[in-house]
């Protein structure tokens, strides 16, 4: 859990190294140096200060912000990087392997100029200018330049098992290829039998959201976030709430709070069976069927209390929406009753079946590997990490409810079955002790409680914190959450969106290698992968 004495600890430290330099600000650590620095700083940072996993970059035409996190005592550190126009930037990548999407995504959305020269991330090789950067011109889109298959070197001694190289196949699946889900295109090496590499392109479903964010005031972005993933979609538009309210100081009713909770709880256990019901159907299992109808009744309740059944548009700055309509518990009680009864019985069925067992077997994926490559959630923790941001930095009333973290050991396909398994009945446990002590009391704060014009006056009023911020919350796939700066009214002049998704597209090799091509798809649906997460 968060320390406030080890953050005054790292604080000196920082303060000592980086004089005028550093500040803090919300529990975040803020240190600001130029570009000679950098490597010098992630160095020192990483190997003597423990910040081992990079969350995210994010950049504007004159700075770079590197956020990194240190697991072990919890706490966060918003690196500034002052940049002039043009000036070289040194890659990271060899202290954060991860940082290389992160870092050609900034390239090649705000023209920022690294130190390695590396292809677009998300456009396609003969286009070479944003579509949505505000100096771009409307024209014709450029033909796609033809792509082959990568060439193989060839290896004389053949006797080297368990193939001489010669012998490799690669193979390219496309959207509408069932191994890839619909997510990307996808080019798999096999030794012939086995996955030895793979390259992933990702862009074919990219929406420029972040982008197109930034023309938004707060308000309207919060209509806008839901979107980024559907199956948990309170999840996105409460962390955005959950930001602004930092950032300004607003405290939200403990109704709202608890309100929240229940919501959080609700789609992750939505977002967990339909992950469930990808493995299922993948392996060619009939009980996928059963989590679906599971999932419905999920839906249901979410339709009773906002309307809508994936519970897009539950929150509200300063609060929520909709409170719980009458008779709500006592069918939430009905439908919890029957989830668990039911899963155990899916549960017992699958495990019990060889078919099930041996399509989720793989290769082990260590902790190390996981902690390298920025991997967080359920992937994160059936690798042996035990982190979860309910725990290591509580919000609302995570602290005190009483539930458990499951941890896997092999960090194969199964233990991250397991572990998502688990967590639906650990968001049950969680849900079933705020309604049993919801609070009384207003669901927004009364000076909220306006309209979109008297909000924006009562805004324009308050302080307008310059720096950046940070803020995330446990998504059912991982660490989720904005970085983002607000410097001009409501508008930001800068957000990034940090999704869980993405992460694990760049670290998939990890997740592959050494399964067989039957066991690709049944993979890709047991990390929880979703598209709009990945294109942003």
């Amino acid at each position: 859990m968060f320390s406030w004495k080890e953050f005054e600890k790292l604080k000196q430290i920082l303060s000592h190294m980086g004089g005028s330099r550093y500040r803090d600000d919300w529990g975040q650590h803020h240190l600001t140096i130029r570009p000679i620095d950098l490597l010098d700083w992630i160095k020192f940072l990483k190997e003597d200060l423990g910040f081992f996993t990079m969350t995210d970059i994010a950049s504007r035409a004159d700075e770079v912000v590197y956020h990194l996190l240190n697991m072990g005592i919890h706490q966060r550190l918003n690196l500034h990087l002052i940049v002039k126009k043009g000036e070289m930037i040194p890659s990271v990548v060899d202290y954060y392997p991860h940082a290389d999407w992160m870092e050609r995504e900034q390239a090649e959305m705000l023209n920022q100029t690294f130190d390695r020269a590396r292809a677009g991330l998300l456009l396609p090789e003969a286009q070479k200018i944003y579509p949505l950067k505000p100096e771009s011109e409307i024209r014709d889109w450029p033909a796609a330049l033809p792509s082959g298959l990568p060439v193989l070197r060839y290896n004389p001694n053949k006797s080297e098992p368990p193939y001489p190289e010669e012998s490799y196949q690669w193979k390219k699946y496309g959207l509408t290829s069932p191994e890839t889900l619909g997510n990307f295109e996808w080019l798999v090496c096999f030794d012939p039998v086995n996955v030895v590499d793979s390259k992933v392109e990702i862009g074919f479903h990219h929406q420029g959201l972040e982008l197109l964010l930034q023309n938004k005031d707060i308000f309207q972005i919060l209509n806008l976030v839901d979107k980024i993933n559907l199956s948990a979609a309170p999840h996105f538009s409460i962390a955005w709430t959950k930001a602004i309210e930092e950032m300004f100081r607003i405290k939200i009713p403990e109704r709202a709070q608890a309100l929240r909770i229940v919501m959080l709880e609700l789609a992750r256990i939505a977002d967990h069976l339909t992950t469930l019901q990808a493995i299922c159907f993948y392996s060619g299992l009939n009980e996928y069927r059963l989590f679906i109808n599971a999932r419905e009744k999920v839906y249901e309740l979410f339709e009773k209390i906002i309307g809508f059944r994936h519970g897009s548009g539950v929150a509200k700055i300063g609060g929520v929406s909709e409170d719980l309509p009458a008779g709500w518990i006592i069918e939430y009680q009905s439908v919890a009753e029957i989830l668990s009864k039911n899963l155990k019985l899916i549960h017992n069925s699958l495990i019990s079946q060889i078919k099930f067992r041996k399509q989720l077997e793989g290769r082990p994926v260590n902790a190390q590997s996981v902690l390298q490559w920025g991997v967080s959630g359920p992937a994160m923790r059936a690798s042996g990490l035990n982190f979860d941001l309910r725990k290591s930095q509580p919000f609302y009333f995570y602290q005190d409810i009483d539930f458990d973290i499951p941890v896997g050991i092999h960090g194969t396909g199964y233990d991250r079955y397991l572990i998502r398994y688990e967590e639906i009945f650990q968001s049950l446990r969680i849900i079933t002790q705020v309604i049993d002590n919801l609070p009384l009391g207003n669901i927004i704060n009364e000076d909220l409680n306006k309209n979109y014009l008297e909000l924006s006056e009562y805004f324009a009023k308050l302080d307008k914190p310059k720096q950046w911020h940070y803020s995330a919350l446990e998504t059912p796939s991982g660490e989720g959450g904005f970085l983002f700066s607000l410097e001009k009214d409501l508008t930001p002049s800068r957000i990034k969106i940090k999704t869980p998704s993405f992460v694990i597209a760049e670290a998939l090799p990890i997740f592959v290698n050494d399964l067989k091509e039957e066991q690709l798809s049944t993979c890709l649906a047991s990390l929880g992968l979703s598209r709009w997460e990945i294109d942003r």
